[in-house]
């Protein structure tokens, strides 16, 4: 009997930038070597629907799940029951299996669930930045300044939150437009927005937006 291995949260890019192997004995199931080096065979991933796709028989559903740091394939085959429900620009939470099929790694969904309170969006970014402090992966958004100069402008934490105070319209600034105004490496920019949103200097009222705390 193959033993039922926990559900690993992750972020997407995690994921499908990771390394699939195949095991040899039938008895294992195969894996995704993340970047942090974490063996993954079933995942716990959060995003949002931004395509669905049904086939006429209804036995196949495929859904895509972006998290604003990478998209993924979500699919569901013969017994779809799981998917279809799910519409596009929902919030959803899946727990599944990693799969790889003609280059591409996907997610087999074993549990979804509709997230109604955007507030566990948060949640999960700040359990995935703990994680990645505690597996040693990023550096503090201080030690970010310290390593890039930007000679006569502002540090770059202050440039992320101006971007975001003054962009903001009502519904937060997006990810994209951050990364536009601020000039940022997205790598160095994902490390000061994680920082920050662990301050709570800023949150996240969707997925890729962001806003300043009591602005």
């Amino acid at each position: 009997m193959i033993e039922r291995k926990t559900a690993t949260k992750v972020r997407i890019k995690d994921l499908v930038k990771g390394e699939f192997i195949k095991t040899e004995d039938d008895m294992e199931p195969n894996y995704v070597v993340t970047p942090l080096n974490e063996m993954i065979s079933r995942t716990r991933v959060m995003g949002v629907v931004v395509s669905k796709f049904t086939s006429e028989d209804d036995k196949y559903v495929n859904v895509t799940l972006d998290d604003s740091s990478e998209i993924i394939s979500v699919r569901a085959f013969r017994d779809t029951d799981v998917l279809k429900g799910i519409e596009v620009g929902e919030n959803i939470d899946v727990v599944g299996k990693v799969k790889k099929y003609q280059g591409e790694i996907y997610i087999f969904p074993e549990v979804v669930h509709i997230i109604e309170d955007l507030n566990w969006e948060l949640v999960r970014r700040l359990e995935l930045v703990i994680k990645d402090k505690t597996l040693g992966k990023k550096p503090s958004s201080k030690a970010v300044e310290d390593k890039v100069e930007f000679e006569g402008e502002a540090p770059p934490r202050d440039r992320v939150l101006e971007v975001i105070k003054t962009g903001d319209e009502g519904e937060g600034v997006k990810y994209i437009t951050v990364v536009k105004e601020t000039g940022i490496k997205e790598e160095d920019l994902d490390k000061i927005i994680n920082d920050l949103l662990v301050e709570g200097e800023i949150y996240e009222p969707k997925i890729g937006r962001f806003k300043i705390m009591n602005d």
